[in-house]
């Protein structure tokens, strides 16, 4: 990140060595007071924060996706800005000067825009690998495995150090002699506004653009597939009646077929009261015994066959059934998984776009009018770039359940790894 406020400083150069500084902040201790409570906390909180998060990976079995390793090296990366970026940047503060030398002013630099530019490619990374796996669902996770993703991963730091180490530390020294004046901390490349400017652009404004594009065609995507899922579901579920609706369904076969109707058959083969019967030549009570005996062996025989007949229509109706419900729950599962996917994804990308917007606008101002900025206004954009690395694990947490329940775990100390 750029430190355009620290040519607001004074020029301490002349000062002997061992020579206290002044300080911008010595008007007030309770102001010195104040920055030193605040920085604290939110170095504690981002720290804590995203130690969580790395340690809810490493004891949680079911975190272990790939999804979820790009968000592993994003929360090593606000990790870093938490303990040493924050907490250099507060001494700085607080002192007025740097007091810990040139050597480690040159690695705090290489760090601090590092890391930063790290955590812009690691978004960028998550958005990319999340679109190319709702647009090419058949051949982009085909190659998706560990090693790709840990290619991807190990490619954002290496571009991030290529990028800004060998431009600083180039830059920190003019003739064989530093550049940077004593008692000052800043990055050297930065001091000319052209520069500044060619820089933001393609730190912040490209990346941001790339990443808004990115998930707006992800979250259209995403729609799309939820949609066809559910349809999907919805047909193959209309043709597979409830079990509980099977004693109506069989009732209703058994009277929709006149065959089978057994009221019928009892119907036909009882005289009527009443009624007239054709004469026969033949009334012995032994006939008619026998007559009825085989009366009732053709209904029992007609009734087992409507019901053997109906017992095969129940079974090929139900036979499908269990494995539509597993079916079911697999797609309930995608589109759960792919919701809080998409979310995270959004909290993600709208928590950096808010706190690292107004900085870079500020830099963009600067380039062409540098005393328009005041010292107090780059210090809350300075920091609100940094409020963004403890923003991220609370992105997780809200987004994502098992995230959750596995921070709750880890604070009560009952993180045991989970099979």
């Amino acid at each position: 990140m750029d430190t355009e406020w620290m040519t607001y400083t004074l020029d301490f150069s002349g000062l002997p060595a061992g020579t206290v500084a002044p300080t911008p902040y010595s008007a007030g201790t309770a102001r010195l007071i104040l920055i030193a409570v605040v920085a604290g906390a939110l170095s504690a909180v981002t720290v804590l924060g995203n130690a969580l998060v790395i340690l809810s990976i490493i004891v949680n079995r079911r975190l272990r996706t790939i999804n979820n390793y790009f968000l592993l090296s994003l929360a090593v990366a606000d990790l870093i800005i938490g303990v040493f970026s924050m907490n250099f940047y507060t001494l700085y503060l607080l002192v007025g000067y740097w007091p810990l030398g040139a050597t480690l002013c040159d690695l705090w630099l290489v760090l601090d825009y590092a890391v930063s530019a790290a955590s812009v490619l690691n978004l960028l990374v998550i958005c990319l690998d999340r679109y190319l796996c709702m647009t090419r669902p058949l051949s982009y996770p085909a190659h998706r495995r560990r090693g790709s993703a840990a290619a991807m991963i190990g490619g954002a730091w290496l571009l991030a150090l290529a990028l800004w180490a060998p431009a600083i530390l180039g830059w920190q020294t003019s003739g064989g002699r530093r550049a940077v004046v004593a008692y000052e901390c800043y990055a050297h490349l930065l001091a000319s506004p052209a520069v500044t400017l060619a820089t933001t652009l393609p730190s912040f404004y490209l990346p941001a653009i790339v990443m808004v594009g990115l998930y707006c065609r992800l979250s259209a995507a995403s729609r799309g597939r939820l949609s066809a899922l559910q349809a999907q579901r919805g047909a193959r579920w209309t043709s597979c009646p409830s079990v509980r609706d099977f004693p109506f369904q069989r009732r209703s076969w058994v009277t929709s077929d006149p065959g089978s109707d057994l009221s019928l058959n009892r119907e036909s083969s009882t005289p009527k009261p009443g009624g007239s019967q054709k004469a026969s030549r033949y009334h012995p009570q032994t006939v008619a015994a026998a007559r009825h005996a085989v009366d009732e062996d053709d209904n029992k025989t007609e009734t087992e066959s409507s019901n053997e007949d109906l017992h095969r229509t129940a079974f090929a109706a139900f036979a499908s059934c269990p494995s539509l419900r597993s079916q079911d729950r697999r797609r309930r599962r995608v589109m759960a998984r792919e919701r809080r996917v998409t979310n995270t994804i959004l909290a993600i990308l709208l928590a950096f776009i808010v706190t690292w917007t107004p900085y870079n606008v500020m830099a963009v101002v600067a380039a062409f009018c540098h005393v328009c900025i005041p010292l107090e206004l780059w210090i809350a954009g300075y920091w609100l770039c940094y409020v963004n690395s403890a923003i991220n694990p609370a992105c997780y947490a809200l987004c994502n359940v098992t995230f959750r329940k596995t921070f709750c775990r880890l604070l009560r100390c009952r993180g045991n790894k989970q099979r």
